[in-house]
């Protein structure tokens, strides 16, 4: 990677400033990104059905994308598809269904090839889907922490697999939160995979794993939206490094973005009460479930928070789309610094090495 790590001061700074947009939402301008014409654009968004995913497919198929939307629950993929269609009624040939769940390694690949056996190219794939929470199965069958799988490691695996799919001047986005600035990795994380078990300074930062191994969801969370970020920094890097060593330019670009606090259906269901049968410790100690509650009254909505996302999709605007400025983090359509900026180049390599021992892939 060519970027050097930038201060922690400016790290600080924005972390501010989006505490700031978290609270004081409601009180700023309606983001309005322009439109663009999406006709013939193939795109993909995962966790579609509902919330933030949802809006970003409607709002796509409003711009005449053809619009795949990638869920675990069918019934609930054609209800989707309905509403979307409903509201726009034009899009009937081109919002259709994709079966897909994140935190099944099985499920992601049956996706990817089912693609590649069906469909062609992707100019837009939005790595969306997402829980803030999981107290229910705290781990996949396969013996990941399942917030982990269903918020990074499934995108990482479907990103690397649908690779050959993307088109020249493809755009991969993901949504990711400002709940990033509370991450934290120890430089020594395993780099071989580990399961069935936290590992303190990877899945969760080393002070938030209590003593019985478990730790405050927002914590986990708060990881795996950092090494959202982090993703798209390296893979930003490394097709920039494949396209110099080619001879050419590289037109794909990748970028994560936190939609702020905004109204979606996930929030409700995330409130202290819900969250106190399964463990009343977690609710006392992780006071970010508190802020749950305040949902209609801070949180914008949900249109404003995928504001962002379709804007660094479509928009040509050369801060985002131009030659080396991909991998950045955004807010409110604006570029802030995230904490993976502050890391060095090593360290950030080993998030690389650990992701393709947990996926069971190489991918150099």
């Amino acid at each position: 990677m060519s970027s050097s790590p930038v201060s922690s001061v400016y790290v600080y700074r924005d972390f501010v400033l989006s505490m700031l947009s978290l609270f004081c939402g409601r009180l700023y301008p309606t983001l309005r990104p322009p439109p663009a014409d999406l006709t013939g654009k193939i795109t993909v968004v995962t966790g579609a059905n509902s919330g933030l995913g949802f809006q970003i497919a409607l709002d796509l198929a409003r711009q005449k994308a053809t619009v795949f939307l990638a869920c675990r629950n069918a019934s609930k993929a054609q209800e989707a598809i309905s509403r979307i269609t409903s509201a726009v009624p034009d899009s009937v040939d081109r919002v259709k269904a994709l079966s897909l769940d994140t935190s099944s390694p099985s499920s992601v690949r049956e996706c990817a090839e089912g693609w590649k056996n069906t469909e062609s190219k992707i100019d837009i794939l939005f790595n969306n889907a997402g829980v803030p929470s999981s107290p229910e199965q705290p781990f996949t069958v396969d013996g990941f922490p399942t917030t982990y799988a269903t918020n990074f490691l499934g995108s990482f695996l479907l990103t690397q697999l649908l690779e050959p799919c993307l088109s020249n001047e493809a755009r991969v986005i993901f949504t990711s939160s400002t709940g990033h600035y509370i991450s934290d990795f120890t430089p020594t994380f395993s780099l071989e995979a580990v399961k069935n078990r936290l590992e303190p300074g990877f899945h969760a930062p080393k002070a938030a794993v209590r003593s019985n191994g478990s730790a405050a969801d927002s914590t986990i969370y708060g990881n795996t939206k950092a090494m959202q970020i982090a993703f798209a920094k390296l893979l930003q890097s490394r097709w920039n490094a494949a396209a110099k060593a080619s001879g050419r330019t590289n037109e794909r670009v990748v970028h994560a973005f936190s939609p702020g606090f905004t109204q979606t259906p996930g929030l409700p269901k995330m409130t202290p009460l819900s969250i106190w049968k399964y463990s009343p410790l977690q609710v006392w100690e992780d006071r970010g479930f508190w802020l749950l509650g305040a949902t209609t009254v801070l949180a914008t909505d949900v249109s404003q928070g995928a504001a962002t996302a379709v804007w660094l999709a479509t928009t040509k605007d050369e801060a985002v789309a131009g030659e080396g400025m991909g991998g950045g983090y955004w807010e409110r359509m604006t570029k802030r610094a995230a904490t993976v900026d502050a890391m060095s180049t090593e360290m950030l390599e080993r998030f690389w090495i650990r992701w393709e021992a947990d996926a069971g892939i190489t991918w150099r």
